[in-house]
């Protein structure tokens, strides 16, 4: 059976993808920062769908905790076929209320995890011959959004970031692809009014968005694929401002 790491897998859009990739007969590798409860129930939600899963603690913004959560989920599965970037925070502010440990803080989180998972995975799925690397975006990272400079500066990095690696290393077999979910309602969005929620939804061209389960399902049959690479994927009816 294939396996999948997954950060940030314990909520919303990450534990989503855990369990679809659970049910498609995938070994699952989760991690979370602080989250014990949200752990503990993510676990209870797995455990019907499979035996093959872990879920760890782990701060992605820490190079050691990576590699060693990387190298447990190998040693325990045995490989390393998708690595997927969803762990994410971001902050509602404007760039004049923002402080330097605030910026660094959703960068690392968002970016700086981006890489350390790159380095800690690639050079197993080098020695495979096969290997897919994932990171979780958004249309804001194209587009810009009032108040929240530090979170769309992070995940325009990604994509630079994907294509890069999708450069480099596509001549070794390792995919980089990456996927903008759409608006949902997680922890990260929260806090957001329900007329800041309806000005993101005139965006889009059709009425409806898609569900967890539809983005799941979609990232699942790209783990899987393997002639695509150096991609962008955005998910819902909102034109992208570049890619």
């Amino acid at each position: 059976m294939p396996v999948v790491l997954v950060t940030g897998g314990t909520r919303g859009i990450g534990l989503s993808l855990c369990k679809t990739f659970a049910e498609k007969g995938w070994k699952v590798a989760a991690c979370y920062h602080e989250d014990e409860k949200a752990a503990g129930e993510a676990k209870a939600r797995l455990a019907p769908l499979t035996r093959d899963f872990s879920i760890s603690r782990c701060d992605v913004t820490q190079e050691k905790e990576v590699q060693d959560w990387v190298r447990q989920s190998q040693e325990r599965f045995g490989s390393i076929d998708c690595a997927i970037h969803n762990a994410g925070s971001t902050l509602n502010a404007r760039v004049l209320n923002v402080l330097e440990t605030d910026w660094d803080a959703v960068l690392a989180v968002h970016l700086k995890g981006a890489f350390w998972l790159s380095k800690a995975c690639l050079k197993s799925m080098l020695k495979q011959g096969s290997g897919h690397l994932m990171f979780i975006s958004s249309v804001v990272a194209t587009t810009g959004n009032i108040g929240q400079a530090s979170y769309v500066s992070a995940k325009a990095g990604t994509l630079g970031l994907a294509r890069s690696l999708a450069r480099e290393y596509g001549s070794k077999n390792i995919r980089v692809n990456t996927v903008l979910p759409g608006f949902h309602k997680t922890r990260l969005s929260a806090e957001l009014t329900p007329e800041a929620e309806k000005a993101i939804q005139k965006k889009h061209l059709l009425p409806s968005t898609a569900s967890l389960k539809e983005v799941s399902d979609f990232v699942v049959w790209l783990a899987g694929t393997q002639t695509i690479s150096g991609q962008v994927f955005n998910l819902d009816s909102r034109i992208p401002g570049w890619l």
